[in-house]
């Protein structure tokens, strides 16, 4: 059996090199829509490939500044009482070299 012991350093460096490769970000968007994931009990079959073991759910936001479409993670309480056209404070980090939305919240 092959045995590989990777050091805490080398591990380190990596998550550095991650957080520091995006950029963060805040602005103010408008709630476009909300969306739902039902949670999927294991050894069950599902049509949504967004379905985890655990129910979601997701506010879709457009950014007022650049006009980018977020998909915002929200708790249950947070995702009721968003409608749509709120303005809410959104804050996320944007990769450098893809653009891509990492990890975002709302305020």
């Amino acid at each position: 059996m092959l045995r590989t012991n990777v050091p805490l350093c080398v591990v380190a460096m990596f998550v550095v090199i991650g957080v520091a490769g995006c950029e963060k970000k805040s602005g103010e968007g408008v709630v476009i829509g909300k969306d739902y994931v039902a949670a999927v009990k294991e050894g069950e079959k599902t049509k949504d490939e967004r379905a985890t073991n655990h129910e979601q759910w997701i506010v879709k936001v457009r950014m007022l500044d650049n006009g980018r479409r977020i998909d915002v993670r929200a708790d249950h309480v947070q995702w009721q009482k968003l409608r749509e056209n709120d303005r809410v404070k959104v804050n996320y980090r944007v990769g450098k070299y893809t653009g891509t939305v990492w990890d975002s919240e709302i305020e």
